[in-house]
C-alpha cells in the first residue's frame, strides 16, 4: 500500500498541484496575520472536481508552506506571520539585525522540515493500529468522537469554555438546516428557501469565517508592514546550525508532536512550549532572546512537528487537531469521504495522502532554499490593495461551489458574524467545527438509538464511548471542580484587597448573545412542527445552547459595568485604513453590484473604490489594479468553465 501511495502521490497531476499549493502557501504565509487557516479556506473551492487525493495533497501543501512562510515574516520584520511563529521572533529577528537573516531563514527552513518529517514517521506507524481499531467501532463510538472533538476544542478556547460551547451548539444547530439524513425530510429549518434545502454550504461558510472576516480586520488596521531586514547572507549557511543540535531537535520535536496530537491546541502553543523547554535544558539558554540559533531551532522544530502532528487525529480519528484540520475535514466531506477511521479503510487513498504530506515537506524545503529571499519582498504589499483582492477571490469561490449568487450573501453574513466574534473573543472555529461535524454526530446519534431500540443506555455501556465522553466531561467540568474544592478555600491575597472596578461590557456581546439565543429559540419552536425523529437532535442542541447562554449572562451580570458603545461610530475616510463600518458598507455594495451589473464589472468598480477610500494609492493605479484582478477572475472562470453572474446583462442576451 505504501509503495502504491507514493507512486500515486508522485504522479504528474499530484506533483503539479503540490507545487502550485506550495507556491500559494508561501505567498500567503509570508503576509503577516493571514496564515494557514486563511490560505486553506480560500483555496478550498479550487478543489471542486479534483480527484480526492489530489485535492487533499494540494491543501496539505498550502498548509505546510503557509506555516513555513509565517516564519519568514517573523524573522525579517519581527511580525509573527501566524500564531505559531511568535517564538520565532524572539531569536530570529535579532539574528536578522545582526546581518544573519539568511542564516536565520536557513535554520527555520531545515528545522521546520525535520520537525514535520519526524512527526510524519509517527503518523505512518499509527496507520496500521488505527485501521484495526476502525474496524471494531460503531455508531456510538463515532458519536463519542464527535462530542469529544467539540468539547476539547471548546475547552481550548483561550480559557473561555462557555463561549466555546455556545459557538459549538450554534454550529450544530446550523448543521441541521436542510435535509434530514435520518428521516429524509428536505425542508427542515430552510424557511422556504430552495437554496437552504441542501443545507448551509461548508465551503461558503468557511470562506466567510476565515477570509471575509480577515478582510475587515486588514482594512481596519490599514497601512503596510514595517521595513524589512535585508537578506544578504546565504540561506544554506543556517543548515549546519540545525544539524549540530540533535538534542534540541529531539526535545523540541517531542514537545511539538505531543501538542499536535492533542486536539485543538495547535501551533500557537507548540512553538512557545518547545522554546521554553529548550531554554530550560539547553546550555545556551541564557543567550535565548538575543539571537541564539538554538532558540530558533527549538521554536521551528516544535512548530513543524505540530503542523504534521495536527493531521494525526484529523485523518485517523476524525477529530481535528487544529482549525486547519477542521477545514481539511470539510474538504474530505466535500469529496464524499467521511474523515476518521472510515477514511483509513478507503484503499490506497489514505496512503496516497500520507505520502503527499511528506512530499509537501520536501517541496517547501526546496522552495525555501531557492526562493526564500525572493518571498521576503512580499511583505511590502499594502493591506489596502490585498484586502479588496481577497474579497473578489472569496466572492468568486463562494459562487463557484453551486453557481448561485445567494451563496455570496451567506459568505458575507458569516464574515460579518466572525468579525464580531473575533472582537468579542468568541472562538468562531467552534462554530465551524459544529457545522462540519453536525451531520456525523446527528446521524450516529440516531443510529445508536436504533441499535438499542431507543435506549440511551447504549452511550454508557460501550467502553470506548464511555471513555471518550468521560474525557470530555473531565476537561469541561474539571477546572470548575478544582476551583470549588481548592482555589475557593485559599485565603485572600493581602496585596489584592482593593476593590477592582467593574469591567466595561461591550454592547456587541450583549447583542450577539441575544441574537444567538433568539435563533436557538426559533430552532426549538420550529422543530416542534416536525416528526419526533427530526426534532429530537435539534431540540437537544437548542436547549443546551440556551443553557450555556444563560450561564454566560450570569457571568456578565456578576461583573456588569458601563456598556461600551463606541464600536458603533465609524472613523473618517482617507486615513490609510477603513473602519469596519465603512469596510462592511463597501462589501455589501459590492455584493449588490454583483447582482445588478455582474461579477466582472462589479469587481472593476469595487477594488478601486476600496483602495481610494483608504487614501493609499492614486486613482489611476487603483483602477489598474481593479482591471487586472477582474480580468484574471474572468480568465480563470473561462478556463474552469464557470459562468459568472451577469446581473442585468442577462436580460440583454
Amino acid at each position: 500500500m505504501w509503495l502504491e501511495g507514493f507512486l500515486n502521490a508522485l504522479s504528474f497531476s499530484n506533483v503539479l498541484w503540490l507545487l502550485i499549493g506550495t507556491f500559494i502557501g508561501l505567498i500567503i504565509g509570508v503576509l503577516p496575520a493571514l496564515g494557514a487557516n486563511f490560505g486553506v479556506a480560500l483555496m478550498l473551492p479550487l478543489t471542486f472536481g479534483m480527484d480526492p487525493a489530489t485535492a487533499i495533497i494540494f491543501l496539505v501543501a498550502i498548509h505546510a508552506a503557509c506555516n513555513y512562510g509565517d516564519s519568514v515574516a517573523s524573522i525579517v520584520i519581527n511580525v509573527p506571520g501566524g500564531p505559531g511563529t511568535v517564538a520565532t521572533c524572539w531569536d530570529g529577528y535579532p539574528m536578522a539585525q545582526q546581518g544573519k537573516a539568511g542564516k536565520a531563514l536557513g535554520i527555520a527552513t531545515l528545522s521546520s522540515f525535520i520537525g514535520g518529517t519526524g512527526t510524519w514517521l509517527f503518523l505512518a506507524l499509527l496507520v496500521g493500529p488505527v485501521t484495526k481499531l476502525a474496524m471494531s467501532i460503531g455508531a456510538p463510538e463515532y458519536f463519542g468522537l464527535g462530542v469529544m472533538a467539540l468539547g476539547l476544542v471548546s475547552v481550548a478556547s483561550k480559557g473561555e469554555t462557555v463561549k466555546g460551547l455556545i459557538m459549538a451548539m450554534l454550529g450544530l444547530a446550523l448543521s441541521t438546516v436542510g435535509q434530514d439524513e435520518v428521516t429524509g425530510l428536505t425542508y427542515r429549518f430552510s424557511c422556504g428557501l430552495l437554496c437552504l434545502e441542501a443545507g448551509i454550504p461548508i465551503v461558503v461558510s468557511t470562506l466567510g469565517v476565515f477570509a471575509l472576516s480577515q478582510v475587515l480586520i486588514m482594512l481596519e488596521e490599514g497601512g503596510c508592514v514595517a521595513k524589512a531586514a535585508e537578506v544578504k547572507d546565504s540561506i544554506l549557511s543556517g543548515f549546519p546550525e540545525v544539524i549540530k543540535r540533535p538534542l534540541t531537535l529531539l526535545r523540541a520535536g517531542l514537545v511539538g508532536w505531543f501538542i499536535g496530537i492533542l486536539p485543538a491546541l495547535g501551533v500557537s502553543l507548540a512553538g512557545i512550549a518547545s522554546y521554553l523547554v529548550e531554554k530550560r535544558y539547553s546550555k545556551e539558554g541564557k543567550q535565548f532572546g538575543s539571537g541564539a540559533p538554538g532558540g530558533l531551532v527549538a521554536a521551528e522544530v516544535g512548530k513543524g512537528a505540530c503542523v504534521v502532528g495536527d493531521l494525526i487525529p484529523t485523518f485517523t480519528l476524525g477529530v481535528p487537531g487544529s482549525v486547519t484540520g477542521a477545514i481539511l475535514m470539510a474538504a474530505l466531506i466535500i469529496q464524499g469521504i467521511e474523515p476518521g477511521p472510515r477514511f483509513l479503510l478507503s484503499g490506497s487513498l489514505p496512503y496516497t495522502v500520507f505520502a503527499g504530506i511528506v512530499v509537501a515537506q520536501a517541496t517547501f524545503l526546496l522552495s525555501g532554499v531557492l526562493f526564500g529571499k525572493l518571498f521576503t519582498r512580499i511583505v511590502y504589499c499594502s493591506n489596502a490593495i490585498l484586502a479588496p483582492v481577497i474579497t473578489v477571490l472569496t466572492f468568486l469561490g463562494a459562487f463557484a461551489e453551486r453557481n448561485n449568487s445567494f451563496d455570496i450573501g451567506i459568505a458575507v453574513a458569516f464574515g460579518i458574524f466572525a468579525y464580531l466574534l473575533e472582537k468579542l473573543k468568541y472562538p468562531s472555529v467552534c462554530m465551524v467545527l459544529g457545522l462540519i461535524l453536525g451531520p456525523l454526530v446527528e446521524a450516529n446519534f440516531h443510529r445508536s438509538l436504533g441499535i438499542s431500540f431507543g435506549s440511551y443506555a447504549i452511550f454508557v455501556t460501550r467502553p470506548l464511548t464511555v471513555t471518550m465522553l468521560l474525557v470530555t466531561a473531565i476537561f469541561l467540568v474539571g477546572p470548575y471542580l478544582w476551583w470549588f474544592f481548592f482555589q475557593r478555600k485559599r485565603p485572600p491575597n493581602p496585596d489584592r484587597t482593593e476593590a477592582k472596578p467593574k469591567e466595561q461590557i461591550p454592547a456587541g456581546e450583549l447583542f450577539v448573545l441575544v441574537g444567538i439565543g433568539g435563533l436557538l429559540t426559533a430552532f426549538l419552536v420550529a422543530s416542534q412542527g416536525y416528526s419526533a425523529a427530526s426534532r429530537l437532535f435539534p431540540s437537544f442542541i437548542s436547549i443546551g445552547g440556551l443553557i450555556f447562554i444563560f450561564m454566560r449572562f450570569l457571568s456578565i451580570f456578576r461583573r456588569l459595568g458601563p456598556v461600551h458603545w463606541r464600536w458603533l461610530y465609524p472613523e473618517p475616510l482617507f486615513k490609510g485604513h477603513l473602519s469596519w463600518q465603512w469596510s462592511l458598507l463597501t462589501m455589501i455594495g459590492y455584493m449588490i453590484m454583483v447582482h445588478l451589473f455582474g461579477f466582472v464589472l462589479a469587481s472593476v468598480v469595487y477594488i478601486p473604490v476600496s483602495i481610494f477610500l483608504c487614501g493609499s494609492q492614486k486613482i489611476r493605479h487603483a483602477v489598474g489594479i481593479g482591471l487586472a484582478v477582474a480580468l484574471g477572475a474572468y480568465v480563470f472562470a473561462k478556463v474552469v468553465h464557470l459562468q459568472l453572474p451577469l446581473g442585468l446583462l442577462e436580460l440583454l442576451q
